[in-house]
């Protein structure tokens, strides 16, 4: 059924995540009189901050400058200009800002509309943290004038009046982080401190292979037992795509349903694009499966079939670039997909409960798929899912406040795939589908004698 965007959207935060985060205001001076204060300066991923000027002259004109160093020194920067006000302070939740890489009020646009910064060898990059055990830190300052990017970046005479250093993490500090190698099963199990039983969930990204551990470690911190699960491109597993095993998925399943601190009777899966296809396919196959959160997944299986023991499922569509639009940007891989419903998954046969989250500019994953998978679905079993769409969001909707990567190159087709996204419309689709994602969860997959601990609006 679609969302009723009307409801009060709320999540839920455990005290795993807050324990041992130093949460005090801080303030920097380097210019006499003029101080930047961060509030907390020290918070998950997923929470929102509070950024304020003060001690500027009566509607000074200012830019706010923020950057992030990327793990191979590539650096991702935003900037709002603003103009004081009369009592010579800005606060990015009321002050609008005029014009910069966002512009009006919003008080976390200094990181979501962040991009790679102007003269780098590739304007087509993907900020991601890969060591989740150290903190991604936005360094913001402030310059006296309305500057562009290209002005803090090429000047070095535009120095600030005042700086500071915003602390964010993935993972809390009462998550641990077991790399797993149980038999031919790789991965890494972050769990928060306690005997639980936690609820488990198998966190599979798509087919740019390898493992990303970043969002995983965010539910973690939520209060969950999360398996950041690679299928290929990582360690010693298979080094592409081709003749996936079921099986594998199949012993991450049981893996996680069995471990000693994981709620045992059923998991969840959160998962995006090819790895969303797979958990929709491993959710029929296997009744542990009992709610899956699918972002831009197609609804079969596609490029390469997928084997159980001596059965063989064949895929949907080919692999076939000349299927695919050619543009500046690099592919669009939305015109090449299967709209044949015979093909897709029977999900409806299982008892799984299914959020599909879809982006209206999304350029991989053609966004009616989701919307034809929800009219597959009998009358008396369409309660089963519950679609999301979002207008202008992209295909690589992540958690919130994450700059929005619209193109960047694919080990798969060793080409830059376009992914799409509108800035201000992907965040927001970010920041409201991270909501939905942990009610979800928390509904179907926590057992009924938990009760929420703390609730709490992200806006």
């Amino acid at each position: 059924m679609l969302a009723d965007f009307s409801e009060p959207l709320l999540y839920f935060s455990s005290k795993t995540r807050k324990i041992g985060i130093s949460r005090c205001l801080h303030t920097s001076t380097v210019m006499e009189g003029v101080q930047l204060s961060v509030h907390p300066h020290n918070v998950m991923v997923d929470e929102r901050v509070s950024v304020r000027v003060s001690g500027l002259a009566s509607n000074q004109k200012v830019t706010i400058h923020s950057w992030i160093k990327g793990k191979k020194g590539e650096i991702f920067a935003s900037c709002g200009c603003y103009q004081a006000e009369n009592d010579g302070t800005v606060d990015l939740e009321s002050t609008p800002a005029s014009s910069g890489t966002y512009t009006g009020t919003n008080g976390m646009g200094f990181i979501w509309s962040m991009r790679p910064n102007p003269g780098q060898k590739s304007p087509r990059l993907r900020l991601l943290q890969m060591d989740v055990t150290k903190p991604q830190l936005v360094n913001i300052s402030v310059h006296s004038g309305h500057l562009s990017l290209t002005d803090l970046c090429q000047s070095s005479s535009n120095q600030p009046l005042v700086t500071e250093v915003l602390t964010r993490w993935y993972k809390s500090p009462n998550v641990n982080r077991e790399p797993v190698m149980s038999g031919r099963l790789r991965g890494t199990l972050l769990i928060p401190n306690g005997a639980g039983p936690y609820p488990g969930i198998i966190d599979i990204y798509g087919a740019g292979g390898g493992i990303m551990e970043h969002r995983a470690a965010l539910l973690a911190s939520q209060g969950y037992a999360v398996l950041a699960l690679p299928f290929f491109g990582y360690q010693d597993l298979q080094k592409n795509l081709n003749d996936l095993d079921l099986n594998y998925f199949k012993e991450a399943v049981t893996f996680l349903d069995t471990h000693t601190h994981v709620q045992s009777g059923g998991i969840g899966i959160m998962a995006t694009s090819k790895g969303a296809e797979l958990g929709q396919f491993l959710a029929i196959h296997s009744p542990l499966v009992k709610a899956i959160a699918s972002i831009n997944g197609m609804p079969y299986l596609s490029f390469s079939p997928v084997h159980d023991g001596h059965i063989t499922y064949p895929h949907a569509i080919e692999l076939d670039l000349s299927l695919y639009e050619q543009t500046e940007e690099g592919i669009v891989a939305k015109p090449g997909h299967c709209f044949d419903t015979s093909k897709f998954f029977k999900l409806w046969e299982s008892d799984v409960k299914v959020l599909s989250i879809s982006g209206t500019d999304d350029m991989n994953v053609h966004p009616d798929l989701q919307q034809l998978q929800v009219k597959c679905f009998p009358p008396n079993k369409r309660d089963n899912i519950e679609l999301v769409v979002y207008q202008g969001a992209g295909h690589l909707i992540e958690p919130p406040y994450s700059p929005l990567c619209r193109a960047s190159f694919n080990r798969l087709l060793q080409t830059c795939m376009v992914w799409g996204g509108k800035p201000a419309d992907h965040a927001y689709a970010q920041e409201d589908s991270w909501r939905r994602i942990l009610d979800f969860f928390h509904k179907h997959l926590c057992d009924k004698q938990i009760k929420r601990k703390e609730i709490k609006s992200l806006l």
